[in-house]
């Protein structure tokens, strides 16, 4: 979907000045002291605890350079939400016991929702 998007507007991301600020620069920035993180402070003594650290930041970066999301669809209308979750809660007495045996497997089971 992001990549139709980026196709039709011929753009990697939108051409806002707060884009550029908020994420775009940050995301950079953040990515880069990573990998010099990586590059040149760690060594073998310090390793998990930079390594750590290197995780950390390149998640967050990610998080700043992924695009946006998109806008929803006007003409879409949103679907009428159920209560609750709609998920129903099946056990199976036999497969609890560890009692499952390919030549008596049942389907009774008990569901609650």
């Amino acid at each position: 979907m992001t990549t139709v998007r980026t196709i039709r507007r011929r753009r990697c991301y939108p051409p806002t000045w707060k884009r550029w600020v908020f994420f775009l620069f940050p995301g950079t920035t953040i990515a880069t002291s990573a990998v010099a993180l990586y590059a040149f402070v760690e060594t073998e003594e310090n390793y998990f605890y930079i390594h750590s650290i290197w995780h950390m930041l390149i998640a967050g970066s990610v998080g700043f350079l992924l695009p946006p999301r998109a806008k929803p669809d006007v003409k879409v209308s949103p679907l009428k939400r159920r209560r609750g979750c709609g998920y129903q809660l099946c056990v199976n007495e036999h497969e609890e016991l560890g009692l499952v045996d390919p030549g008596i497997i049942t389907i009774n089971s008990i569901c609650t929702s």
